[in-house]
C-alpha cells in the first residue's frame, strides 16, 4: 500500500530529477559558477552584518514631560589644587546650591591622555552591547576611583552626580574667594564626562574627552549648552528617559579694567522644549532566514537565467556564421579540392570530393549537433 501511495505522490514532484549522463559542463558554466559564488558570499556576509546590527529611529516630539529633577554627570580634571576650588549652582528657580561637599574631590596630577579639543571628533568604531550598557548605565557613576584618595599632586578631580532643578542653571567651578596670587590658578581642564541624566547605547556627550589650555592664570572657560530630554526604547521595549545636548564653547582672559569677571569653568545650561524619542529595531531572525533563502535562491536562478540566454546568442552567432560560409558556395563550384563542412537549415554537415568525374560528386556524412 506504501509503495502504490508512494506512486502516486510521485506525480506532484515538483523538482524532477535529470540524469546525470543527459547532463552536459562547459568551462562557460564553471566560470559562471565560481563568480556567482564568490559574489554570493559578499551578500550573504553584509546579510548577517544587517542582522547583527540595529538601526534607529527618531522622532522629534513636544516635551510633556513633568520631571522636576535632572541629574547631571561629571568627571573634570582642574589643573588647581583642591583647596582652592569650590563647585556652586545658580539656577532660574533662585536657587543657590553649594556643590562641593557632594562632589569628590581628589588631588591628582594633571594628565592630557587621549584628550582633545572641543570640535575635534577622531574616527573610531564603537563597538555596542546594548544588553550590558542598559544594566550597568545606572551603576557607571560609582566610586571608581577610591584609589586615588592617596594620590598627592597640584590639580584636582572633580568627580560625581548632582540632583539639580530641571530648569536653566549655571554650574560653575571658581576659586574660594579672593586675593590669591595669580601664580596660584589655573584652569587648565580635561573633561573626562560631562552628561544630563543616564548614558544609553550610542549617546554621544560633546565634551566627553575634551580639554583646554588656560592662556593665563585668571581666565574664564564658558560653556553654553543646549539640554534636549531624550526617550530611548530598545529592542525588548525597555524606556529609558535621559538626555541629550550641544554645545558652544568662549573662552576669555580676565583684565580688571577692559574684562572684568571671574576666574573659572562655567557651564550655562538651557532646557529645550523639545524631545527627541529614539526607538531602536533590528532584523528579526524569521526576516533574516526569509531575505537568507531569497537572497540564494533569486541569485542562482538569475544567473541560470543569464547562463542560458548566453548560449544561445552564442549559438544563434555560430548558425549565422555558418550560413554565411554556405553561401559562399555555390552548387555548380568546381574545385579540385572540396572537402570541407556544410551547413543546411542548421544542421551541420562533412563533405568530401570523390575526385572521379567532371561533374562534382559529393558526399555527405550528417553530424549530429549537440
Amino acid at each position: 500500500m506504501i509503495t502504490r501511495l508512494l506512486k502516486k505522490v510521485i506525480i506532484f514532484d515538483a523538482f524532477p530529477k535529470v540524469d546525470s549522463g543527459y547532463q552536459h559542463k562547459s568551462p562557460q558554466g564553471g566560470f559562471v559558477t565560481i563568480i556567482i559564488s564568490i559574489f554570493l558570499w559578499f551578500l550573504i556576509i553584509s546579510e548577517f552584518r544587517e542582522y547583527w546590527s540595529s538601526n534607529q529611529k527618531y522622532e522629534f516630539l513636544v516635551d510633556r514631560s513633568i520631571n522636576h529633577k535632572m541629574q547631571i554627570n561629571v568627571d573634570i580634571t582642574v589643573d588647581t589644587p583642591c583647596m582652592f576650588l569650590t563647585v556652586d549652582l545658580f539656577d532660574a528657580a533662585s536657587e543657590s546650591i553649594h556643590f562641593t561637599d557632594e562632589l569628590k574631590l581628589f588631588p591628582t596630577i594633571f594628565e592630557v591622555r587621549e584628550a582633545h579639543h572641543l570640535g575635534y571628533q577622531p574616527e573610531k568604531e564603537i563597538a555596542l552591547d546594548v544588553k550590558k550598557m542598559m544594566v550597568d548605565a545606572a551603576a557607571k557613576l560609582v566610586d571608581k576611583f577610591d584609589s586615588d584618595s592617596d594620590v598627592v599632586g597640584t590639580a584636582c578631580r572633580i568627580f560625581g552626580t548632582l540632583e539639580v532643578n530641571r530648569v536653566t542653571g549655571n554650574l560653575h567651578i571658581t576659586a574660594i574667594g579672593h586675593g590669591y596670587s595669580g601664580n596660584v590658578l589655573n584652569f587648565t581642564h580635561r573633561i573626562d564626562e560631562f552628561s544630563f541624566g543616564t548614558l544609553y547605547p550610542q549617546l554621544v556627550n560633546p565634551l566627553d574627552n575634551s580639554i583646554e589650555i588656560a592662556e593665563a592664570h585668571v581666565e574664564a572657560f564658558q560653556y553654553f549648552i543646549s539640554v534636549v530630554p531624550t526617550t530611548y526604547i530598545d529592542n525588548f521595549n525597555r524606556i529609558l528617559l535621559t538626555n541629550q545636548y550641544a554645545v558652544t564653547d568662549y573662552t576669555r582672559i580676565i583684565d580688571g579694567l577692559r574684562q572684568p569677571g571671574v576666574p573659572g569653568i562655567f557651564f550655562k545650561y538651557d532646557i529645550e522644549p523639545i524631545s527627541v524619542r529614539i526607538t531602536e529595531r533590528s532584523t528579526t531572525f524569521s526576516k533574516f532566514l526569509t531575505r537568507l533563502c531569497g537572497l540564494v535562491g533569486g541569485v542562482w536562478v538569475t544567473a541560470g537565467f543569464v547562463l542560458k540566454f548566453a548560449n544561445w546568442i552564442w549559438m544563434l552567432l555560430d548558425q549565422t556564421i555558418g550560413n554565411g560560409i554556405n553561401s559562399t558556395r555555390g552548387p555548380n563550384s568546381t574545385d579540385s579540392n572540396m572537402n570541407g563542412t556544410l551547413y543546411n537549415g542548421g544542421v551541420r554537415y562533412n563533405y568530401v570530393d570523390s575526385g572521379l568525374h567532371s561533374d562534382v560528386n559529393i558526399s555527405l556524412q550528417k553530424i549530429a549537433s549537440d
